[in-house]
């Protein structure tokens, strides 16, 4: 069990377990979070740990419960990237999608639908497959960005830890700090209960949108997407391939004629602003305001983090970029 896990499994749903043991959930295990980029040479991305979406899944349901210890919005959140292709969010670049990044998520009804293993645990459990197909509807589990909720929380703290940005302890100290109240729309929300450690997270989930949206994150995601689309107009891949593993789609890239063209995606290792470049693409900026019990979200008490969020909703990305390669 990692660090992270332990501090989410204090209260465990055991109940998920069966869940867990699907096809359709196995499969999370093989798609990773940061979308393809750890394949690349890029210092960073190629240096953090295996972060996949099982893992973030399994975190996700394990906030829900410790929240709400409601079976329905738990599995809610366990299945919410049930239906996430291979590479993640580059399906989205694929699709022409990135500043929604929503074109993931369509899928989700028919797989529990045709997961036999997910659906004799639901009938056991006397719940049906709309109760737990679209975690939209649970607020606690998902709600409008920038609000926090346990998807946003757990790939946040995830993140954190992954690019070295957080210690366990400070993800301890942020995850003590949370409540469940109605927020200023009168909806519930988790939210902190004491200033300080509310800006502090910000201001590190702030760090992580940089990140997602960063040159070489615009620039990796983008050049994958377009060497999928590539073998999609080839026949190497099919949209049923991308329900496959990361590694299982590399294979067949790599036992295919775009072999050289994988290979150079993983000789990416940065990027640099370049008039002649070849590659221009905007980004969801993504950022968390989190409520304070009694005190607003932060940008309201916080002119620092304010400016901040600001000044990162301004940037503007269109400028050609330049890949920077790997010898050999």
């Amino acid at each position: 069990m990692s660090e992270l896990e332990r501090i989410y499994q204090n209260e465990y749903p055991d109940f998920i377990n069966p869940y867990l043991k699907s096809k359709s959930m196995q499969r999370l295990k093989g798609v990773d979070m940061n979308c393809g980029l750890r394949f690349t040479s890029h210092a960073g991305f190629s240096s953090y740990g295996s972060y996949t979406r099982y893992e973030h899944s399994v975190g996700v349901a394990c906030i829900i419960w410790h929240f709400t210890h409601d079976k329905k919005q738990t599995l809610a959140g366990l299945f919410h990237d049930i239906s996430t292709r291979a590479f993640s969010h580059v399906i989205d670049f694929v699709k022409r999608d990135y500043l929604t990044q929503e074109s993931t998520e369509d899928e989700t009804k028919q797989i529990l639908f045709q997961d036999k293993v997910i659906m004799n645990q639901l009938i056991m459990d006397g719940i049906s497959v709309a109760e737990v197909s679209d975690y939209h509807i649970y607020p606690i589990a998902d709600n409008d960005s920038p609000k926090l909720s346990s998807d946003r929380l757990e790939y946040t703290l995830g993140n954190l830890l992954n690019y070295r940005k957080c210690t366990i302890s400070d993800i301890e100290r942020y995850y003590q700090d949370l409540i469940v109240e109605r927020n200023e729309e009168g909806i519930q929300e988790i939210i902190f209960q004491h200033v300080d450690i509310a800006e502090e997270f910000a201001f590190a989930a702030l760090s992580c949108g940089m990140i997602y949206s960063c040159d070489f994150d615009r620039y990796g995601m983008e050049k994958l997407a377009t060497l999928l689309r590539k073998a999609f107009q080839e026949h190497i891949l099919t949209e049923d391939d991308l329900y496959l593993s990361e590694i299982d789609v590399i294979q067949k890239l790599n036992n295919s004629v775009l072999q050289d063209d994988w290979k150079e995606y993983t000789r990416l290792k940065d990027v640099i602003k370049d008039s002649a470049g070849d590659i221009m693409v905007d980004a969801k900026k993504r950022y968390i305001d989190p409520c304070v019990n009694k005190y607003g979200r932060v940008t309201a008490f916080s002119a620092a983090f304010k400016n901040a969020v600001n000044e990162f909703r301004n940037t503007d990305y269109h400028y050609r970029m330049k890949g920077i390669y790997q010898n050999g």
